[in-house]
């Protein structure tokens, strides 16, 4: 049973009837944030966790999870992570024999329409299966309203920034909401020191950095090199960050027909580009064209697969060697 995720999210006892369940796409931070509510919602049960490889290892590890006895609980809470197509044919070995006590929750990255996995959950009126697609503006904006409910102070300016900031990153936007809840104790967003908290220092070096890089400006960019320490815990924030505006410039260059019409467009675009940002986009604008952008894509991709493969203490490197990436191409002529 496909099963819609903003309504899960709303309403979590939806999945309550399935023991099978398979939350799967590109939105970590909505599938963290399932995890951490399926935990609170099945309390009593015992809580197991899984990576795929360990059952594929041991083909009976998982049958003597779910049948042994327990002295804690009688129900068992199992989450297996990293869930692929390898696993199909062990989930379909187990579905008609689970019982109310046995909660599974698969979490995979994103599954393709051919997965066979997918197809698994699909079809099969027992099970369910939430895709996790990447948030937009309106799921972000819906989150903050939400999480920030019980708070005055709060616009859309101010979301619309947050938001902006966070790279359309729900696990970033939801440190700033942590950041808000100690720093406001009295419910009472105070904008400008909410403006203040979110212009992190070094989060306004690496938008200099970036805007350096994207005009092509070799000196502005060794001195906005020099100037900024990438944190190794922000590294995913500065390829969402670098994403972000060159999903942003591709926008633009596909509704543009020329020069002279740039201007006009950034005004009418939704969301509404920060008024800052409007003369740098400009300048970059006059740097990109299409296959420039395309291939800027490409290079983030391959960014945050090294990333994804390699130790934490290369991510420095990585991100430095494609900001260089991305100043050659700015200057390159194609």
């Amino acid at each position: 049973m496909i099963l819609k995720s903003f309504l899960v999210e709303k309403n979590l006892s939806l999945i309550d009837k399935y023991s099978l369940n398979l939350f799967y796409g590109e939105n970590i931070g909505l599938k963290d944030e399932i995890k951490l509510e399926l935990k609170k919602r099945f309390s009593t049960y015992e809580k197991i966790n899984f990576n795929q490889d360990e059952i594929i290892k041991n083909v009976r590890y998982l049958d003597e999870q779910i049948n042994n006895t327990s002295l804690f609980s009688n129900k068992k809470l199992i989450f297996i992570n990293e869930a692929s197509d390898k696993i199909k044919n062990k989930i379909d070995d187990i579905i008609e024999s689970l019982t109310q006590d046995t909660k599974i929750f698969l979490f995979a990255q994103n599954l393709e329409k051919k997965s066979t996995l997918r197809a698994l959950f699909e079809k099969n009126k027992k099970t369910s299966i939430v895709p996790c697609y990447k948030d937009n503006h309106r799921t972000l904006s819906e989150y903050l309203k939400k999480k920030l409910n019980n708070f005055s102070g709060l616009n859309q300016e101010i979301m619309n920034h947050m938001i902006e900031n966070s790279g359309f990153d729900r696990k970033i936007l939801s440190h700033e909401i942590d950041k808000i809840r100690s720093l406001f104790t009295n419910n009472k967003i105070d904008p400008q020191k909410l403006m203040d908290l979110l212009n992190n220092n070094n989060y306004i070096d690496f938008d200099n950095l970036r805007d350096s890089c994207l005009e092509g400006d070799k000196a502005k960019l060794n001195k906005n090199l020099g100037n900024i320490m990438l944190q190794n815990e922000d590294m995913y924030f500065y390829l969402a960050n670098l994403n972000l505006r060159i999903q942003k410039l591709l926008q633009i260059k596909r509704i543009s027909k020329n020069e002279r019409d740039i201007e006009s467009i950034i005004d009418n675009l939704s969301p509404k580009i920060f008024w800052k940002d409007k003369p740098i986009i400009i300048k970059q604008m006059k740097k990109w064209n299409l296959e420039k952008l395309e291939k800027a894509k490409s290079y983030i991709i391959e960014a945050e697969i090294k990333m994804k493969t390699k130790l934490n203490n290369y991510n420095n490197i990585i991100v430095k060697n494609l900001l260089v990436r991305l100043y050659s191409l700015a200057n390159s002529i194609s």
